[in-house]
C-alpha cells in the first residue's frame, strides 16, 4: 500500500503507473480509487477550538483522546460520522449525531436499512437529531458551545467532530 503518493500518469499498454517522483511500478490489475477530498463545516463558528475535521488517522485519534468523559457532537451521519459516533461511545460521556437526512445512510443503504442501524446505535447509547442543520456554532471562551439548534436546546458540547462532508476526487484523462 503506497499513501501520499501521486500517480500522474498510467501506462495502460504496458501495465505501468508513473509517480510524481518518477517511480514506475507494474501492475497486473489496475484499480482506481481516487478518495475524495474534505468539504468541511461552512457555518458561522466553524473556526473554534475544539471543532476538529477528520482528515487522518492523527486527526481521529486526537478526537478520542479529547473525547474522553467529554460530550461529543458528531456532525454528518454518512460512514465517516457513524464510525467516529460508534468509536466514541466507548470513550465520551456522551455522543449526539446531527444530520440534515431523515435516517443515518439513506442515500446509500435506503430508508428501512438507515433505520435499523439508527436503532442499534440508539441502543448503544447514541442520540441523534436527524433533518437538523447546523447553521452556527457559537463560541464560549474561545471553544464551541450550545448549539443554537431549536431541537437540541440544552446540548453541551465541549467537543464537536464534523463528519467529512466529501466530494469524489477527479480523475482527469
Amino acid at each position: 500500500v503506497l499513501t501520499e503518493a501521486q500517480v500522474v500518469t498510467v501506462d495502460v499498454r504496458n501495465k505501468k503507473a508513473v509517480f510524481k517522483d518518477g517511480f514506475k511500478l507494474e501492475y497486473s490489475k489496475l484499480l482506481l480509487a481516487p478518495g475524495s477530498s474534505p468539504k468541511t463545516l461552512s457555518c458561522k463558528g466553524k473556526d473554534v477550538e475544539n471543532v476538529f475535521t477528520i482528515r487522518t488517522p492523527e486527526d481521529a485519534n486526537r478526537v478520542v483522546r479529547l473525547a474522553r468523559g467529554r460530550n461529543a457532537v458528531v456532525v454528518g451521519a454518512g460512514f465517516l460520522g457513524m464510525e467516529v459516533a460508534a468509536y466514541l461511545t466507548e470513550k465520551a460521556h456522551s455522543v449526539s449525531v446531527v444530520e440534515v437526512e431523515e435516517t443515518p445512510f439513506r442515500r446509500f443503504l435506503g430508508e428501512r436499512v438507515g433505520r435499523a442501524l439508527m436503532k442499534m446505535f440508539e441502543n448503544n447509547r447514541v442520540k441523534f437529531y436527524m433533518q437538523t442543520e447546523v447553521s452556527e456554532l457559537r463560541a464560549q471562551e474561545g471553544k464551541v458551545g450550545p448549539p443554537p439548534l431549536p431541537s437540541i436546546p440544552a446540548l453541551l458540547s465541549p467537543l464537536c467532530a464534523p463528519e467529512l462532508l466529501t466530494r469524489p476526487a477527479a480523475l482527469r484523462s
